[in-house]
């Protein structure tokens, strides 16, 4: 009896601890060994910025940059790494102290173009001579050595010149082309006779040109003098007979009447020193 009731009790005894491995294996799954993941950035070549302080463009490479507010020429210079002078003669710039505020300058990353490179070819000949002795001991004619022959059967060797190596020919900056004459004009006369709408309109298809200390008069003696306008290649300013604030397109006379009312009056456009630049008569 003894012995049945162990046997039962080691059975039952079995039975428990496999319910309970059955039971564990089902509520906590054995988890797997994380692997660590590779994981692959992409990169991109950044794009250049228009701001001349983070633009790095490639040697040779010219750029074009629009001067901002506060810009100066040797800061220009100094933000892309380039001479001022390199500027200037790209730009075809004549003062290094006066940039106008929007003006496009080319700017010759690498320096300008120098002369391209011609190729010369070398050659280098030589003639070798044997002496042969046709009519004895102590007489003979000179004669060209005949080409030897080389180690392989059946080939002889020739005397050519060299082939020249030709050398790269560097691609050439963008240079602006030499600046006109200056082609400031008189178009016309808007609102004659008329204080609030009395103007002179002024375009200029030449050059960029300084206009201060120019001026603009009639018949009657009426002087109008320039401030310090810089007046830019397809720009243009209209000259206000009344008040108003001076701005880069228009200038104000400040008078109290007009004066281009009466016809036949010429308008007359002179620079600094006098030197007659146009003129205009009222119809």
């Amino acid at each position: 009896m003894l012995t049945l009731i162990g046997i039962n009790a080691a059975l039952s005894l079995v039975i428990s601890l496999a319910v309970i491995i059955v039971w564990e294996a089902v509520i906590h799954p054995p988890t797997a060994t994380p692997v660590p993941a590779v994981v692959v950035t992409a990169t991109s070549t950044p794009t250049a910025a228009l701001s001349a302080a983070a633009f790095t463009p490639e040697p040779g490479q010219p750029v074009s940059y629009r001067v901002q507010p506060g810009d100066t020429l040797s800061s220009i210079a100094l933000d892309f790494n380039v001479d001022v002078e390199d500027i200037m003669a790209a730009n075809d710039l004549e003062n290094p102290d006066f940039i106008p505020v929007g003006l496009e300058l080319i700017i010759p990353i690498g320096g300008l173009p120098g002369p391209t490179p011609t190729a010369t070819p070398v050659v280098s000949s030589s003639a070798e001579f044997i002496l042969s002795e046709t009519e004895g001991p102590g007489t003979g004619t000179v004669e060209p050595l005949s080409p030897r022959p080389t180690d392989t059967p059946g080939l002889i060797a020739t005397s050519q010149s060299p082939t020249p190596t030709p050398f790269d020919t560097p691609t050439p900056l963008p240079v602006t082309p030499p600046a006109t004459e200056p082609e400031v004009v008189i178009r016309e006369i808007l609102g004659a006779g008329v204080l609030a709408g009395e103007a002179v309109f002024i375009f200029n298809s030449g050059r960029a040109m300084r206009m201060e200390g120019w001026t603009l008069t009639d018949v009657q003696g009426n002087v109008y003098t320039f401030p310090n306008l810089f007046l830019g290649t397809g720009g243009s300013v209209h000259v206000h007979t009344g008040s108003g604030s001076n701005s880069a397109t228009d200038l104000y006379w400040g008078l109290d009447a007009p004066v281009w009312g009466e016809p036949g009056d010429v308008t007359t456009l002179r620079d600094e020193s006098g030197l007659l630049i146009d003129t205009l008569e009222l119809p």
